[in-house]
């Protein structure tokens, strides 16, 4: 290596000495203002306690300020050294050196410059090397002095002083508390204050929609009153436990949640309550896979963990979870974690037992959290269920009427009725009755209904139930057992009777109690029209003849209950008659009800009613009383008329088994052992005399009727019976079997004889007498109608008559004969009633109400109250018209009867009868047309005054109109028609308005299109005739249908609703709107 290179690597360590002086000068000038800053910035946080955004840009600005200071007084001399940038090259050296060494000056610097010359030639190379020789002795590093750097110390000691003052001092908090809030700015920090807040609890940690308590203490120089906790929705004071405790509770927590506490203008660090997600059980269902055999359908039940299932069934747990890692199912000896996956769980099982099981729920943080506790019970096939109650029929106490409920726990498959008598007990017989297949029925069934019973035989009998046990075969449960013993029809009609004269003896001692009272109800009312006013002992008196009166009311009601059960008992086939007498029984009832009503209201305003209303109300009850007594004399001399001819027809078909067991024994006498026979004819002689007894009770029961009947009883036959008898029984001692036998026959056609008798005269004699009764009633109707004519003429006379008139006493007594004149009327009616049902209870109120208005017009026209006599003389003569009318269709319902065609009429007599109705009504359509046409009265097309009399030849036309109407009714219920067609429908109106507008245009249209009417109804007629005969009859009995009929009428019983049902009367307008009214008030 030449001189030039020694030259030239001592200007290389020159260059790299001159850097590290630069560096040592720059991290002497770096510390000290970097300590300087670092000391201005924690004075500054020290004083100002800058808020976390203050301290951010005071952090970042440190941080900038510092990276900048050491890149300049560091990192640019580094860089250089280290010729990661570019620094002084070496001419810049050279001449730095020079300006050190005098000596040197330029010399370097020619040096550098000789030796970049390209053209180097021997003088010049020889010219650098003398060069080079002269300046290798000169120290280049010296030109760098690195002591220099001292005056700079001076800046570093004067940060190190004041952190050498501040430690002597104690006050280190200044520096390092407020560096370190610089350092974490992000975290929130207060001036010191006066006290702190300090948390209580363990750790702010809560469980999801639990309540959390929070709890603090303020510790320092005091504690304050109150704390306010601050969330980011608002704040709530907290409430004071203690002195400088504080707490606070937060309901259902369901999020992480920020708080911090305040208290004046001290606030505390924000905290942050961490929410535990607990696992919960949000639902469950259970899947039910019931076993086949059961029938049951499968099921799926939520909400309840508790059920009752049958042995078998499999159960399918389904849990759906929120925050669930696992569901944990618990038995007494095992548990089952079931994982969740996607908030679901499942877990099923087969039951054979009764199980308890508890579901709880875990996760990482929670475990079996609320455990719940359920049951499931296992049933075992159970036996079938059978509970039957019974009630016998009101009307017919040989009907018992069951009502069975029948169970099982799967379901039913088959129902019996097991019945035997005492030889068939063991092998009964038996009637399946239907039953569903469901677990649980219920059944109607009445015994015997259709079951053929043996007639004096004694029946046990009960109802089996089969449940549907595939398993294990049908079980089987029976109700408790019944007894039943089928009378004979001798003992039914022997009980009936007897049911009906026990009630007959007992209304006809209540009425004889009722004509007492009405002696006694009269001697109050007069004592009341004497008197200014009832003393105590005299209202007394009423007080109990009311209770009296009341009793009697009952006891009627009583005796007249059991008389129509009596009458309705055992009657499939209701005879006329008794359905009357039912009916009538039923009225009486209703007016009874209605005569308690007056009676209480009497007896409840005694004491307080006034004089007038007092007399009215007796006034009333008179009324009342009369009418009761009249309707219950009629309806006790009609049931006793019934009862009389009832118990008859009963000894005629008694007389005639007789007659066919007399019969029997003589044609087996040859065959019978002669004890036997004398033992079974002396028992036919001993009947027969029974027979004779009670004919003459009969005829003793007959004689006590106002008019006997005819019995055909014929006493020289049955004497002659009697002794053929006796010879047959001593010709069987005699052994003369022959003679015996021909006596014996001989007597029993001299019985059959009898019998027909008496059955035949029953029909002969009721034919009879409804000619004479329409005979008798005829001249009625004509003597009242005289009687109303006569009652407007008295009225019309003493409208215009004064006080002094001298023949105000003449008339006064016409109307007194006139009166006379009724009470024969009345008489003559009230004795037809008491063997026609037709003269019904209406007429007898009509009567009562006419004859007490005949007796007040006579009354107030002796006391000369002229108006208020008219005004009844008008009742009088409107209550005559209304009576006419009844009894007139009464008359004509009575000759409707005796034209009837007898029972076996043909079809072709009916279309006769039709063709008849046809041409009679164009006969009376052109009658009308005539009368029309020729009437010029001055009333012709107004409209009638209620109780105005009726022109002759109109009211003909009405009764014809009338007549015809009932005749096309009666022949359309023999056909099965509906009663409502529009033929009868339109007569009916054609009769409403003769009664109306008389002759008048539009009633004849009418009459003619009616003419119209009967024709369409011909044809139809005819129609229905052809589609009858292609109807076919069968005696087939269909056995479940009868079954299914008996089982539809127990629970009809066990259900029953009384339903009225009335027969709307042929009146007039006017008078069916008083019977509206009056049904209605009876509901009411």
């Amino acid at each position: 290596m030449g001189n030039f290179g020694l030259v030239k690597q001592k200007l290389e360590a020159f260059i790299k000495k001159y850097y590290l002086n630069l560096i040592l000068k720059g991290s002497i000038l770096f510390l000290a203002t970097g300590l300087l800053y670092f000391l201005l910035i924690t004075a500054l946080e020290y004083f100002l306690w800058l808020s976390t955004l203050g301290r951010s840009i005071l952090f970042w600005l440190f941080i900038l300020v510092e990276f900048l200071l050491l890149f300049k007084f560091v990192g640019i001399p580094l860089f250089r050294l280290l010729k990661i940038s570019k620094g002084i090259d070496e001419f810049q050296a050279s001449e730095i050196i020079g300006k050190h060494f005098p000596e040197v000056q330029d010399k370097l610097t020619n040096l550098l410059q000789l030796q970049e010359n390209s053209k180097k030639s021997d003088l010049l190379l020889a010219s650098i090397e003398q060069r080079s020789r002269e300046l290798t002795p000169v120290p280049f590093t010296n030109a760098i002095d690195l002591r220099e750097n001292k005056k700079y110390v001076r800046y570093v000691v004067l940060p190190f002083l004041i952190i050498l003052g501040l430690i002597l001092a104690g006050e280190t908090d200044m520096i390092t508390n407020s560096f370190h809030r610089i350092i974490d700015y992000n975290t929130t920090y207060l001036r010191p204050a006066p006290f702190n807040f300090i948390i209580q609890n363990n750790e702010l940690k809560a469980r999801e929609g639990e309540k959390f308590r929070i709890q603090v203490k303020t510790i320092g120089d005091y504690n304050p009153e109150n704390v306010q906790i601050i969330f980011d929705d608002g704040g709530s004071f907290m409430k004071q436990t203690a002195p400088g405790i504080f707490e606070y509770t937060i309901s259902n927590i369901s999020e992480d949640l920020d708080f911090k506490f305040r208290s004046n203008d001290v606030s505390s660090n924000n905290h942050t309550i961490e929410v535990i997600r607990i696992p919960k059980l949000l639902n469950f269902e259970m899947d039910l896979d019931y076993p086949a055999y059961t029938g049951l359908k499968n099921e799926k039940l939520s909400g309840t963990g508790n059920i009752t299932v049958p042995e078998g069934t499999v159960v399918n747990w389904k849990f759906s979870t929120r925050n669930v890692l696992t569901v944990n199912f618990k038995t007494p000896d095992t548990l089952i974690e079931v994982h969740s996956d996607k908030d679901n769980a499942s877990y099923n099982k087969r039951l054979r037992s009764n199980l308890q099981y508890e579901v709880s729920t875990s996760n990482a943080l929670v475990k079996y959290f609320e455990p719940l506790e359920y049951q499931v019970k296992v049933i075992k096939d159970q036996y079938p269920k059978i509970k039957v109650t019974t009630q016998k029929d009101s009307l017919n106490t040989d009907i018992q009427y069951f009502k069975g409920d029948v169970s099982d726990d799967y379901g039913l498959s088959k129902l019996q009725l097991v019945y035997y008598t005492e030889s068939e007990k063991k092998d009964p017989n038996t009637i399946d009755i239907p039953v569903s297949n469901e677990s649980f029925d219920e059944f109607h069934f009445s015994f015997p209904g259709n079951i053929d019973l043996e007639a004096g035989e004694s029946y046990d009998f009960f109802f089996r139930i089969f449940d549907n046990d595939a398993v294990n075969g049908a079980k089987s449960a029976s109700s408790q057992t019944f007894s039943y013993r089928k009378k004979t029809s001798t003992e039914i009609s022997d009980e009936k009777l007897k049911e009906q004269n026990d009630a007959i003896r007992n209304i006809s001692d209540r009425l004889e109690e009722y004509e007492k009272s009405d002696e006694e109800l009269k001697d109050i009312y007069n004592l009341e029209k004497e008197k200014e006013e009832l003393n105590y002992n005299e209202r007394k008196k009423l007080e109990e003849f009311l209770k009296r009166q009341k009793r009697q009311n009952e006891m009627m009601k009583s005796y007249s209950e059991k008389l129509k059960k009596s009458l309705e008992k055992n009657d499939e086939n209701e005879s006329p008659m008794q359905k009357e007498l039912s009916e009538r029984l039923e009225n009486n009832e209703k007016r009874l009800e209605e005569n308690e009503e007056l009676l209480k209201e009497l007896e409840k305003y005694s004491e307080k009613i006034q004089k007038e209303d007092l007399g009215k109300k007796l006034e009333e009850l008179s009324k009342q009383n009369k009418n009761n007594q009249r309707n219950l004399e009629q309806l006790l001399e009609l049931t006793k008329r019934y009862y009389v001819e009832e118990k008859k027809q009963k000894l005629a078909r008694d007389l005639d088994d007789l007659s066919e067991r007399q019969k029997e024994l003589s044609d087996n006498n040859d065959q019978n052992s002669e004890e036997n026979n004398v033992e079974n004819q002396e028992k036919l002689n001993e009947e027969f005399e029974d027979f004779q007894k009670m004919m003459d009770e009969l005829e003793k029961e007959n004689r006590e009727l106002k008019q006997p009947q005819n019995l055909g009883r014929e006493e020289v036959e049955e004497e002659s019976i009697k002794k053929d008898q006796e010879d047959a029984k001593e010709s069987i001692k005699n052994n003369e079997g022959s003679k015996a036998s021909e006596k014996q026959k001989d007597a029993s056609r001299k019985m059959k004889q009898i019998s027909q008798k008496m059955q035949q005269s029953s029909s002969m004699q009721q034919q009879e007498q409804l000619e004479a009764d329409a005979e008798t009633l005829r001249q009625i109707l004509d003597n009242l109608i005289v009687f109303s004519f006569e009652q407007e003429y008295l009225l019309d006379d003493f409208k215009t008559m004064q006080q002094n008139n001298p023949k105000y006493a003449g008339k006064l007594k016409e109307q007194s004969n006139l009166r006379e004149n009724f009470r024969h009327i009345d008489d003559s009616l009230y004795s037809l009633a008491m063997r026609n049902p037709m003269v019904n209870e209406v007429i007898t109120d009509k009567l009562t109400n006419i004859e007490f208005d005949l007796a007040k017009s006579l009354e107030r026209l002796s006391d000369n109250e002229i108006p208020q006599g008219t005004s009844s003389q008008q009742y009088v003569v409107t209550g005559a018209n209304d009576l006419a009318n009844l009894l007139d269709q009464i008359l004509s319902s009575m000759q409707q009867m005796m034209g009837m065609p007898q029972p076996g009429s043909g079809k072709g007599e009916q279309e006769f009868q039709l063709q008849d109705i046809i041409q009679q009504q164009k006969e009376l359509n052109e009658k009308m047309n005539s009368k029309t046409d020729g009437e010029k009265t001055k009333d012709r097309g107004k409209p009638k005054e209620e109780g105005e009399g009726m022109n002759g030849e109109l009211f003909e036309i009405y009764k014809e109109q009338q007549r015809l109407r009932m005749q096309m009714e009666q022949m359309m219920q023999e056909n099965g028609m509906e009663s409502g067609n529009k033929a009868t429908e339109d007569m009916k109106r054609i009769e409403e308005q003769l009664l109306d507008k008389g002759f008048d245009p539009e009633t004849l249209k009418r009459m003619q299109q009616l003419e119209y009417e009967l024709l369409k109804f011909e044809k139809a007629f005819k129609l229905q005739g052809t589609d009858d005969k292609r109807k076919s009859a069968t005696n087939k009995i269909d056995y479940e249908n009868r079954l299914n009929n008996q089982m539809d009428r127990a629970k009809e019983y066990f259900n029953s609703t009384e339903i009225l049902n009335r027969q709307t009367l042929p009146l007039r307008q006017i008078y069916k709107e008083k019977v509206k009214d009056y049904f209605g008030k009876g509901r009411d």
